[in-house]
């Protein structure tokens, strides 16, 4: 049975390391003033903050069917059996039923729909774990169990934006807490919880807010069993430099690498966006063995 591994970009996984493991990658969208862009292919994450940061009207949307059916119509055209595909979290958005509802109609159940319950490097952690399990003949239809279990396991994820802007944009947060917010230096501090974002606190100081949560995580989190991740969106230099310096004092010579924000993430948090992803390792392997 031939096995095809594929996810969407919200994972961030680059060309090349999608290229070297043969992982198919559909790319989501990104709508700048009714005009679509697709992630990787017709934007990049410096001309979206170009468009953010020049006041432009940012949206996302679930791709057309036609497309999607086109995407996998290719990926079996090359003599697959069976797809396995990651979404990104279904409370986040309908991707993953979108796809779910395509896979049953179109393809007899031939694609399994994992649902990440994640984004950005967490997610991508999920996808290179599925990589390592195919190798190894995992039975498929395992992987969702398999995934949920490491999402169960203490996974932390933190992000805090610049302002509120795109949150209100984008109907996360009202106007009105927006403006008090940005009036008076509030941030929120996000965390993925159960797959969808919540506001943990507000905080005016995103170093110290960071600093705290890196002391929490180091708590219940070693390097020998986890990985840490940087994410970062048009952000300030100074707060990603003193976290990694933070990592790097606990944990020396475990060097870190700032990883980018998927776009349809970044077009709801706005530039300025910073995050700390803290997820198992693959097998016992570090996420950085991949992303060299």
């Amino acid at each position: 049975m031939k096995i095809a591994l594929s996810t969407d970009t919200s994972c961030t996984i680059s060309k090349e390391l999608a290229s070297s493991l043969n992982i198919f990658v559909f790319p989501l969208n990104v709508i700048i003033n009714g005009e679509e862009f697709l992630d990787g292919i017709t934007i990049n994450q410096d001309e979206l903050c170009k468009a953010m940061r020049e006041g432009k009207t940012i949206k996302t949307s679930t791709p057309p069917p036609s497309s999607v059916i086109e995407y996998f119509n290719n990926i079996f055209s090359q003599g697959y059996d069976y797809v396995v595909h990651f979404t990104i979290s279904s409370k986040l958005s309908s991707m993953n039923q979108l796809f779910n509802n395509i896979s049953n109609s179109e393809f007899e159940g031939k694609i399994i729909v994992i649902d990440a319950y994640s984004v950005c490097t967490q997610m991508l952690s999920h996808v290179l774990f599925a990589y390592e399990e195919i190798k190894k003949g995992t039975d498929i239809f395992k992987l969702q169990e398999l995934v949920d279990e490491r999402n169960n396991d203490n996974v932390k994820v933190s992000f805090i934006p610049e302002n509120l802007k795109a949150l209100k944009n984008g109907g996360r947060i009202s106007p009105a807490i927006a403006v008090i917010g940005n009036m008076i230096g509030l941030k929120p501090v996000i965390s993925l919880t159960d797959g969808q974002l919540v506001k943990d606190t507000m905080t005016r100081n995103m170093k110290k807010a960071f600093v705290e949560k890196l002391d929490l995580f180091f708590e219940e989190h070693s390097i020998e069993k986890y990985d840490y991740s940087v994410v970062a969106f048009d952000s300030n230099k100074q707060v990603l430099d003193i976290m990694i310096k933070q990592i790097e004092e606990k944990y020396p010579g475990y060097k870190i690498k700032v990883q980018p924000i998927a776009i349809n993430v970044c077009a709801h948090c706005g530039p300025g966006t910073v995050g700390l992803l803290v997820v198992p390792n693959i097998n016992g392997k570090s996420i950085y063995e991949y992303l060299k």
